[in-house]
């Protein structure tokens, strides 16, 4: 294998694959390494993919790719114990081609991205877990693995959320990941036919479900979100935790997934279902989590090793802008190639582009949305708040009917909620909103 390339990619995941894709079909020589023991096996399960970015390198993706079911509805709710409160979303528009999402299991998608590079004449090498990129004074010139250096005048990293080449470097200064804006997903994956399923969520064949809950059924002081969807013959559930969360208290990651199946109203949608997969993940997501650039001499930075999963409080989108992200790094490297410049001020045309695609627009317009969606009392309070509220309006005990003040104060002293602090954080909200 030469050691000589225009671009290495590290990591065979969306951002990493879709760059590679890029560069092989616009004719440059690109490295695609992957620490997996093949493209997809290191990757948790799946999610929900957003948007249709792959067109601009694959037109026929959602014909070719091995996608499990076309979203056509989201709930988003909260739980208390023993009591749900949720709403759901539809949109007819989601039911008709092009679909706006799709639900994937990443082990499928990314083999076969990643198969898309090498058929595009990327060289893709599997099971290579990069121990450090290649530095000459501040500029990165390939990756190091094994004593030997691969080398490129442009490296794009793209080694996920815990990205070990970025880690105590001028990227990311910081030898570990900040408490503060590290989550950890962990999920289980159970079989269930694809008729049952269909049945269990009103789907029709080929649409998907997906639901994601504010979790009021821990302790205090555990801030956690839970998720579900439905794939073509299995269910993906989880728990997204804020890891700082956990600190000094008796709650550990393990059981944070056996409460929230135990739920009753999670409970009735897996009944019956097999085990098939359980993992964890960690996910470094917000805008306080970037690196200290996105782009230097010599390299970039793309997808979840560059911070890049978007969260509003109601949706978390990763997926769509790692491939996204992957691409327009891709085009900067193009650019570099052309003008023999991989100079940090050619490759500024990185930043540039993700300001044109919006990138840096979203996450700075909701840069705020991690002082509201941590707030501990929204994994207290309210969800016990919520669901006594609206079990005392639509409830019935023989007796008269309670005027709808004295119903809302009392939802408010069964949560331990006062009316000033719930001021100060609707105060808070409208703020950051």
């Amino acid at each position: 294998m030469s050691d000589e390339f225009d671009v290495i990619v590290v990591g065979a995941g969306m951002a990493g694959s879709a760059a590679a894709i890029r560069l092989a079909q616009a004719g440059a020589s690109v490295l695609l390494l992957e620490r997996g023991a093949e493209p997809g096996a290191k990757n948790l399960s799946g999610g929900i993919l957003w948007g249709d970015d792959l067109a601009r390198v694959l037109p026929r993706w959602r014909d070719e790719m091995p996608v499990e079911r076309h979203l056509v509805r989201k709930r988003f709710g909260l739980l208390a114990p023993e009591r749900a409160l949720s709403f759901d979303f539809e949109d007819a528009a989601w039911r008709r081609p092009p679909y706006v999402a799709h639900t994937v299991l990443r082990a499928r998608t990314d083999a076969w991205l990643a198969g898309q590079a090498e058929a595009a004449g990327a060289t893709v090498v599997p099971g290579v877990p990069v121990e450090r990129l290649a530095w000459e004074g501040s500029r990165v010139v390939g990756v190091v693995q094994g004593g030997e250096t691969m080398r490129a005048p442009v490296t794009i990293v793209a080694d996920g959320a815990n990205s070990r080449l970025t880690l105590g470097t001028p990227i990311r200064p910081s030898p570990r990941l900040g408490e503060g804006t590290t989550e950890l997903g962990v999920k289980e994956v159970y079989r269930l036919d694809a008729a049952r399923i269909e049945e269990r969520f009103q789907l029709a064949p080929g649409e998907a479900h997906a639901e994601e809950w504010v979790l009021g059924i821990y302790p205090p002081g555990v801030m956690a979100g839970g998720f579900l969807y439905t794939n073509r013959e299995t269910i993906s559930l989880g728990v997204i935790v804020r890891v700082s969360s956990l600190f000094g208290g008796q709650t550990y990651a393990h059981d944070l997934v056996e409460t929230f199946k135990q739920h009753p109203t999670i409970q009735r949608s897996i009944a019956g279902g097999e085990l098939v997969e359980y993992g964890a993940k960690l996910i470094s997501s917000g805008w306080a989590s970037r690196p200290a650039a996105f782009h230097g001499d010599g390299w970039m930075v793309a997808g979840d090793a560059a911070g890049f999963v978007f969260s509003n409080g109601l949706v978390i989108q990763g997926m769509n802008y790692a491939v996204r992200t992957g691409l327009e790094a891709a085009e900067a490297a193009l650019a570099a190639r052309a003008a023999h410049d991989p100079s940090a001020a050619r490759l500024a045309e990185y930043d540039r582009r993700l300001a044109s695609t919006g990138v840096l627009a979203d996450f700075r317009e909701f840069a705020g949305m991690d002082r509201i969606k941590w707030n501990p009392r929204f994994y207290t309070f309210y969800p016990r708040f919520a669901t006594e509220l609206f079990g005392g309006l639509m409830g019935a005990s023989g007796g008269p009917k309670e005027h709808l003040r004295r119903t809302l104060r009392k939802a408010q002293r069964a949560a331990g909620l006062g009316t000033g602090t719930m001021l100060r954080d609707g105060l808070e909200m409208v703020r950051e909103l």
